[in-house]
């Protein structure tokens, strides 16, 4: 919304200074006569005027300074009561003020209310001095011809004033819509979309509130900005809740302000608003129909004036561009878990297809996330965690059953070819668009902190710390479980393995880390069946 001092303050300062030149010039046409007490009187009012309008201009009283340019005008057009030796010419300063008067006011009615009481002075002046016809028609004809002067001025810079602001807008469309397309990430867009909303329609704050889902009916937010920094804002609304659950369900904008500027409390969002905007986001997740998906809502603190016609406008198509960017990001969530889901599908097909690997990429990733929450891994760390474990040993597809599934130790040329596993479920993954982290789970989960693991051989720093802990559990669970060429590992046996190995192959924190998951009996429900198995073959023997 526009504030009308922003538009004009330029306008404004130009007055307040052209008065400093009038008051100078009137009192080089006056100096002669200084000695006359009116006249004083009439150059102290102006000096005294000009310098409460510098003052008014400071404080942005708009009221004063319009009031002082009457003042003027009407002083001017009194000059025609002096002697025509004295006033004859003085008119012609009234040019420049109803000029400037024109232009800043931007009203034909505002401007006649100056230019009819100067031209009443100014003839009731002349008729006492009884002044040639001429000279009455220029004063007439130079007040009437200073107001069209004026009035095309300001229409002129009315126009630049639009077309510079939708130049300005334009702008700020194509940051957002080239802001959707360099960004994977969607929550950039949508914080650039209300902070472009915010700022170009001079509200203070508003936000972007999202369906939680397709079929549900409460809205949650996504992201908010206010130009004065932090605001209070809805935690969530149901569909006909408030302003934003009324656009929501109804499907249609809408802009309300208080009666009187009076302070409201829309959305109960925050204290003190005056006015409100709020336009729904239409888009396609799934369904073929287009369907409401959350709603953009502004606030004003300030005007109380409802949002125009133009403001209205940029806010649906801002709506559009963030509803775009939501419907991609959905679509993109949708396809990537149905791909994963595939590949669990496929993983867990492979593990049956060997009674002793079944369930190993689903206890390691169990091990995994215990270890990694035990650690103060991040929610988004976590995620990688859990999709790499699930598809570490996606590549055995590639390793021949008579391998796979040999009742043995493998010979020499057996085991190179095992060890291609983890580079074939990289390459089967990497099209997929998995994070850096998920392929590098699947493709060095064989990774040895001395550098003696393969396929790359890192070591030591190389190994970030998702790897580690999937290192670490994934050879727990191979030997906490049965397999062709032996049995279940006593859990003893198999923590001397971890520890003795904790330096070179395995990271020593996250060792411990799983020693205190064992301590805290978090992993009884997961290896009770294989412990048991361990306890019968002991007792048997």
């Amino acid at each position: 919304m526009n504030e009308v001092f922003d538009r004009r303050s330029a306008a404004e300062g130009f007055a307040v200074r052209l008065r400093v030149l009038l008051a100078l010039a009137a009192g080089f046409m006056l100096f002669d006569r200084i000695s006359d007490p009116i006249i004083l009187a009439a150059v102290v009012g102006m000096a005294l005027s000009t310098a409460a309008g510098f003052w008014a201009l400071k404080a942005k009283n708009r009221g004063l300074l319009a009031a002082l340019r009457y003042a003027d005008g009407l002083l001017i057009a009194s000059a025609a009561f002096l002697p025509a030796s004295v006033g004859g010419n003085a008119f012609l300063l009234g040019v420049p003020t109803i000029i400037v008067h024109a232009a800043v006011e931007r009203s034909q009615r505002r401007t006649l209310a100056l230019v009819a009481p100067m031209m009443i002075v100014q003839l009731a002046g002349m008729s006492p001095n009884e002044a040639p016809i001429v000279a009455v028609v220029s004063a007439a004809g130079a007040y009437a011809f200073s107001a069209a002067i004026g009035l095309v001025l300001a229409n002129l810079q009315e126009r630049e004033e639009v077309l510079s602001g939708r130049d300005r807008r334009l702008d700020s469309l194509l940051a957002c819509g080239s802001s959707l397309a360099d960004n994977r990430d969607i929550r950039p867009v949508l914080l650039q979309a209300i902070k472009t909303a915010v700022e170009e329609t001079k509200a203070q704050c508003g936000y972007l509130m999202i369906l939680e889902d397709e079929e549900g009916d409460t809205l949650l937010p996504e992201v908010a900005y206010g130009i004065d920094g932090e605001f209070n804002f809805p935690e969530s609304m149901t569909l006909g809740q408030g302003l934003s659950g009324f656009v929501a369900k109804s499907g249609q904008p809408v802009t309300i302000s208080s009666d009187e500027g009076l302070e409201q409390d829309f959305d109960g969002a925050t204290l003190g608003v005056r006015a409100a905007a709020c336009v729904p986001l239409f888009g396609r997740t799934g369904r073929k129909e287009e369907q409401v998906m959350g709603v953009l809502t502004l606030l004003d603190l300030k005007d109380g004036k409802p949002f125009p016609r133009e403001d209205m406008d940029l806010l649906r198509t801002l709506s559009s561009l963030t509803a775009v960017a939501i419907s991609n990001e959905k679509m993109e969530e949708r396809r990537r878990s149905t791909f994963l889901r595939t590949l669990q599908s496929l993983a867990t097909a492979l593990e049956a297809r060997d009674e002793y690997t079944r369930g190993h990429s689903q206890r390691v990733c169990e091990v995994s996330m215990l270890i990694g929450e035990r650690m103060g891994l991040v929610s988004e760390a976590l995620e990688e965690l859990r999709i790499g474990t699930i598809l570490h040993d996606i590549g055995k597809i590639g390793v021949p059953d008579a391998i796979l599934n040999k009742r043995g130790r493998l010979t020499d040329e057996e085991f190179l070819v095992m060890k291609q596993h983890p580079v074939i479920g990289y390459e089967i993954c990497r099209p997929l668009m998995l994070s850096e982290g998920v392929l590098l789970i699947i493709r060095n989960h064989h990774e040895k902190l001395d550098g003696s693991g393969y396929p790359d051989g890192l070591k030591g720093g190389e190994l970030p710390l998702s790897l580690r802990i999937v290192c670490v559990a994934d050879a727990f669970d191979a030997m906490s479980s049965r397999r062709p060429y032996r049995g279940v590992m006593e859990l003893s046996q198999v923590m001397a393995e971890m520890s003795r190995g904790a330096g070179t192959q395995f990271d020593p924190v996250v060792v411990e880390s799983l020693k205190h998951l064992l301590v805290e009996g978090k992993l009884n429900d997961l290896y009770a069946s294989y412990w048991d198995q361990v306890d019968e073959e002991a007792q048997a023997a």
